[in-house]
């Protein structure tokens, strides 16, 4: 005989937060990797068992296509504001780059990038993924070439290369800056790459303003 349900468990809101999950869930992949992540490691950083996790967000492959897409419009939305706030093109980029390396070296692990560090192997097959993925750039590339053709403008003395192809340029910077961390960079190894695409990007500093390396500071390596 099934079991009755409760009329005061029936239609029960659910008692979690969605977005406080998926960063959990996000914290989970970007720890082992799509493959290397487990349910019981998901469920383990959630909180939640199985049936309640799947009830909510569905199986293993589409949690990580909703963490990928939450990681994905934090760090645009993030990037986009820091990019919009610089006075200058050089000072946006450094302030860019600098935010990027602090989150690709902030724990031991050095983790890198998110979407480049988690994406599974078979994601050149997975249509979904492919999509999150070149969602991702697309994104990546417009918010670097909106603020390179402000500045260019706004009569700047930066590059002289189309703002698409400049700002294809900025986003394989950042790329690489995630990889690099990942292979165990040092942040003035990283720090320097970065300002040598500022200086790429961007006029060449006044004598006396601040550098990307942060020098003194303990970000510096």
């Amino acid at each position: 005989m099934a079991e009755k349900t409760s009329p005061s468990r029936r239609g029960r809101p659910r008692s979690f937060d969605a977005h406080e999950v998926l960063q959990q869930v996000q914290e989970a992949f970007w720890k082992g990797g799509f493959e290397g992540t487990s349910i019981g490691d998901l469920t383990g950083a959630t909180g939640l068992n199985r049936p309640s996790l799947y009830g909510a967000f569905g199986d293993k492959h589409a949690l990580y296509l909703q963490a990928l897409q939450q990681y994905r419009e934090a760090m645009h939305a993030a990037g986009r504001q820091i990019l919009e706030d610089g006075p200058t093109l050089r000072t946006a980029l450094e302030d860019l780059y600098r935010a990027a390396i602090r989150i690709y070296t902030d724990d031991e692990e050095a983790r890198g990038c998110f979407v480049s560090s988690t994406a599974p192997p078979e994601a050149v097959r997975d249509t979904s993924i492919r999509r999150e993925l070149a969602a991702t750039n697309d994104e990546l590339d417009g918010m670097f070439e909106a603020r390179i053709a402000r500045a260019q403008s706004e009569g700047e003395a930066c590059t002289g290369l189309p703002p698409d192809e400049a700002a294809r340029i900025a986003s394989a910077v950042l790329h690489s800056l995630s990889v690099r961390a990942r292979a165990g960079a040092s942040k003035r190894a990283l720090h320097a790459l970065a300002q040598s695409a500022v200086d790429l990007l961007a006029k060449a500093p006044e004598s006396g303003s601040e550098s990307l390396s942060e020098s003194g500071s303990s970000e510096a390596g």
